[in-house]
């Protein structure tokens, strides 16, 4: 592995940390994963370390206030300030720019686009709608699911916007128009894996289906081979010209 230094630093309360090869082309900001409940831990940290040097880009992991002691408005309202202040920083100096996120930071991820377009962006296991089909064949599939179900995401929706109609406003598939060049690598054995495919079809973006793989597994031990695929899936998706 690349020589990948890891540092911390605070930006309007919350912390970041950042994973810096030694000369970086680009940068990319990662919203990790966590229903919207859970900080920035160590497995997303590697993660990030580990795609600083796949990439060669500096990565910037923003550790976005959680629900429960702040609003979706919020959440959404920092990540949008953090994010526009890369985007400014990356436009002045002509440094390129790249945007990613896994599960519930990939939502995240996504509410950042008004502030400001990246490159390209790629998401792992996203969520993409606030306003699942609940009728969809991998939403009923994993009732009884152990890593993600139907109820456990009910459980996170409500923790970060308990009202269900003001859900759509933050609901990527719902309110976005366009975005850019976009790679969404995507688990078989997942809850949300038909509303990444709608979105998949409603912005063309490419899609990736690792089958066999379940939600989370960037941080299981069991998901080592799904984890060094992804990596290498997102370098080449981020190195085409």
């Amino acid at each position: 592995m690349k020589n990948v230094s890891v540092s911390e630093s605070v930006f309007e309360n919350c912390r970041v940390v950042s994973a810096l090869p030694e000369n970086p082309c680009g940068v990319l900001v990662w919203f990790h994963g966590g229903g919207w409940t859970v900080p920035l831990g160590e497995d997303s940290i590697a993660w990030g370390r580990e795609l600083a040097a796949a990439t060669n880009f500096a990565v910037y992991m923003p550790d976005y206030p959680l629900a429960r002691k702040f609003s979706c408005d919020e959440i959404d309202a920092w990540s949008r300030v953090y994010w526009k202040n890369i985007y400014e920083n990356c436009a002045a100096t002509g440094t390129s720019l790249f945007l990613g996120g896994d599960s519930a930071g990939a939502q995240i991820a996504l509410s950042v686009l008004p502030a400001g377009t990246p490159k390209k962006s790629a998401f792992v296991y996203a969520v993409t709608t606030l306003v699942p089909d609940r009728e969809s064949a991998s939403w009923r599939s994993y009732e009884k699911s152990w890593t993600l179900s139907p109820r456990l995401m009910e459980y996170f929706y409500k923790a970060y916007c308990p009202d269900s109609e003001k859900r759509r406003e933050h609901s990527p598939l719902e309110v976005l128009s366009e975005i850019p060049p976009t790679l969404l690598v995507t688990a078989a054995d997942d809850v949300l894996a038909d509303q990444q495919t709608a979105f998949a079809k409603k912005f063309n973006a490419e899609q990736i289906v690792y089958e066999g793989a379940k939600h989370v597994f960037l941080s299981r031990p069991d998901g080592a081979e799904f984890r060094s695929r992804a990596l290498h899936d997102i370098a080449a998706f981020f190195a085409e010209s």
